[in-house]
C-alpha cells in the first residue's frame, strides 16, 4: 500500500510539476492526490499573469501587456503544456496508423502542425486578451490557468491502451474522489471570482477537454502526457474564449 503523503507535501509536488519554481518535495512522482491541487497552482500561474497584466497595462499599454500575459505564463510553467500542445498537433494529425502517430508523439523535434499550432494558440490569447477591457482581462486570464488545468484532470481516466509514460502515470494514479476535489476547488475559485459567467467558462472547457480526449483516443488508442498538455491549452483558449462572448453580449466577464 502506497504510504499517505503529506497536505502540502502534496501542493509542492503539484508545484514542482507544473511550474519552473524550484520547491523541494523528494522524489515522489505518483499523481493522485498531487492532482487536486492542480486548479490551485493554476490560480496562482493566472494571478501572476494577470498580476503583470495589471502593472503594465498603464506603461506599455493594453495590448503590448497582453503580450506579456502570455509570455509570463510560459516563463513560469516552462512552456510544458505548450510542449505538449505542439507534440499533440504533430503525432494526432499526421501518421497513417496509431503506432506511427505515436512515434511522431515521442520525437522531441517540432514539426509545421506543431508549430502551427503553436503560433496560433499564443496569437488567439494574446489576441483575446488584448480585446478585453481590463476588469474582465483580469479574471479571464486567472481563471483560464486555473479552469484549464481542471480541464485536464477532469479527462485524467478517459484514457485506454496507454500503458508507457507519464499519461500511464496519470491513469493508474488519479481516481475519481481527486478528480472531484480538483474540479470542486476550481469551481470554487472561478465562482469567487467571476461569478456565474466562470460556471459557463468551467462547463465549456469541460465540454472542450472531453472532444480533445475523444479525438486523441480515436487516433492513437489512449492518451499520453502531450495529450494531457495539449487538453490543458485548449481549455484554457476556451475559457477565453467564453470570457470575450460574455464581453461582446454582456457588457463584460466577471462580477
Amino acid at each position: 500500500m502506497t504510504k499517505r503523503q503529506p497536505f502540502l507535501h502534496n501542493a509542492r509536488v503539484a508545484t514542482a510539476f507544473l511550474t519552473r519554481i524550484p520547491v523541494s518535495h523528494g522524489d515522489q512522482l505518483e499523481m493522485g492526490c498531487v492532482a487536486r491541487w492542480f486548479p490551485t497552482v493554476g490560480l496562482f500561474i493566472g494571478s501572476c499573469a494577470a498580476g503583470t497584466l495589471w502593472a503594465l497595462e498603464a506603461l506599455v499599454g493594453h495590448r503590448v501587456a497582453a503580450v506579456a500575459v502570455v509570455l509570463v505564463g510560459v516563463l513560469v510553467t516552462g512552456g510544458f503544456h505548450h510542449d505538449g500542445l505542439a507534440d499533440s498537433a504533430d503525432g494526432l494529425v499526421g501518421g497513417w496508423t496509431p503506432e506511427q502517430r505515436r512515434q511522431i508523439l515521442k520525437d522531441s523535434r517540432h514539426g509545421t502542425y506543431g508549430v502551427l499550432a503553436l503560433v496560433l494558440q499564443v496569437v488567439l490569447q494574446v489576441s483575446a486578451v488584448g480585446a478585453m477591457p481590463l476588469n474582465s482581462a483580469i479574471p479571464a486570464v486567472v481563471l483560464m490557468h486555473c479552469l484549464g488545468r481542471a480541464a485536464a484532470v477532469s479527462v485524467m481516466r478517459s484514457g485506454e491502451g496507454i500503458t508507457e509514460g507519464l499519461g500511464a502515470n496519470y491513469v493508474a494514479g488519479v481516481r475519481v474522489r481527486d478528480i472531484s476535489v480538483a474540479l470542486v476547488s476550481s469551481v470554487m475559485f472561478g465562482v469567487a471570482i467571476a461569478g456565474v459567467s466562470a460556471l459557463v467558462a468551467f462547463i465549456c472547457a469541460l465540454v472542450v477537454a472531453r472532444g480533445v480526449i475523444k479525438y486523441a483516443v480515436s487516433r492513437i488508442g489512449g492518451i499520453v502526457g502531450d495529450v494531457l498538455g495539449a487538453t490543458e491549452q485548449v481549455a484554457e483558449s476556451t475559457v477565453l474564449l467564453v470570457a470575450m462572448v460574455f464581453v461582446e453580449h454582456f457588457g463584460g466577464f466577471g462580477w
